[in-house]
């Protein structure tokens, strides 16, 4: 054989020894997909052991074709693979009624996600078509409200669930590599993308609906309000379940923005249509903007009127106050307190501040009544009387002492 054909020749074994380290790396990889036991781990452990032998004699031609990794690092991640499965099948064992408990409960709430995804497009499409209509009214925007809200709650209790149920199998203290084996029985997509669903369903309703009355503005204000408590307080633990470390910043970085213009559109609606509200009562508050800014120019508002009260009570202070008292009574504790306290926007005890604060203002809007001004007028002369009587004894008094001198 001349020294081209020894040349091909070496060429084609080579290539053939690379081939059938890829064929072999890949029955590993199959097997540790489908293995559920611990004699399963072990055979794959003995899959390995034969190939190191087989590959050892070329591991310097497998470097250079494998390049910029090497055998040695293959056949370790292959082990560190095995060994991670092994040890979640253990716990698996040892936790079984966890584990099984856990999958029941995702098959059913997967289940049911599915079917409130499906009832969401369809809202959606309504929803697309209202913005189309010109006939799109307040009721058919509460009713599918409510429906939203219904989705959004299941999601929100869903997300929960789930991740008290992980909670349980003590995430914290399994490697990255078990972790990211225990995510494999979850739909991932799933988890983060209806979570990402409320967010965009909201905004779209917002976007789409401004007529709706204060009340149901106040009420989604508190939706949006325990979604920020649920997503800050888990919403960065599920990413680092459910999300590959390559997208997790890009994932996290979206809903955060989705997040932010959520807010800022319901924060918007709400505090506008409150400020309306009260201006419709004729009140005028003081502009606000936030929860303290209404607190305060309500306070502010109160205090006014209880000074102007003092100096001068009056039939028509009264009728301030009567509207005011109408409107907080009939209206806002009764439809709005629920909502306002729900989303952190007031709290009982400014409730009752406010209250003591009418009381005060009803008190002193009081004019004072022809009663009490005749009462006074016959206290004045009563005193005139009797003191032209004493003056009248004086002056007796002093006429007889003239008298004896």
């Amino acid at each position: 054989m001349g020294f081209t054909g020894q040349v091909q020749a070496q060429f084609q074994s080579d290539f053939q020894i690379k081939q059938n380290f890829d064929r072999d790396h890949a029955e590993v990889l199959e097997a540790l997909k489908t293995i559920q036991t611990a004699e399963e781990v072990d055979e794959v452990i003995e899959m390995l052991n034969e190939m190191e032998s087989r590959y050892r004699d070329n591991e310097s031609l497998l470097n250079r074709v494998l390049y910029p990794e090497t055998l040695q690092v293959r056949m370790t991640n292959l082990r560190e693979l095995t060994q991670a499965t092994g040890t979640h099948i253990a716990q698996r064992s040892e936790k079984g009624d966890t584990i099984v408990v856990l999958e029941e409960r995702i098959a059913e709430l997967t289940t049911d996600a599915t079917r409130y995804q499906q009832r969401a497009d369809s809202l959606n499409n309504e929803l697309a078509a209202m913005r189309r209509s010109r006939d799109a009214n307040a009721a058919q925007a509460r009713r599918l409200r409510q429906e939203l809200d219904t989705r959004d709650a299941f999601i929100i209790k869903m997300v929960d669930s789930i991740f008290v149920a992980y909670e349980n199998v003590d995430l914290q203290s399994l490697s990255p590599a078990e972790r990211r084996g225990l995510a494999l029985e979850i739909d991932a997509q799933n988890v983060m993308g209806y979570i990402e669903s409320v967010v965009d369903n909201n905004i779209s309703f917002l976007n789409t609906h401004t007529e709706l009355s204060t009340q149901d503005f106040l009420k989604l204000y508190g939706v949006q309000v325990e979604f920020n408590r649920m997503w800050e307080n888990m919403g960065y633990d599920l990413a680092q379940i459910y999300v590959a470390e390559a997208r997790r910043g890009e994932r996290i970085g979206s809903i955060v923005e989705k997040v932010d213009e959520w807010e800022m559109l319901i924060d918007d609606a709400a505090w506008t249509t409150l400020s309306d509200a009260f201006a419709q009562n004729n009140i005028e508050l003081a502009p606000f903007s936030n929860s303290l800014e209404f607190y305060t120019s309500l306070n502010t508002y109160l205090d006014e009127a209880i000074a102007r009260a003092e100096d001068n009570g009056s039939d028509e202070e009264v009728a301030q106050y009567q509207r005011f008292a109408d409107f907080w009574f009939g209206t806002v504790k009764p439809n709005w307190q629920e909502y306002l306290i729900d989303a952190n926007l007031m709290t009982y005890e400014n409730f009752n501040t406010i209250d003591e604060k009418l009381t005060e203002w009803k008190l002193q809007a009081q004019p004072t009544s022809y009663t009490m001004l005749i009462l006074l007028g016959l206290a004045i002369v009563l005193i005139l009387i009797l003191l032209a009587l004493w003056l009248m004894a004086r002056g007796q008094t002093s006429g007889q002492t003239r008298e004896r001198r």
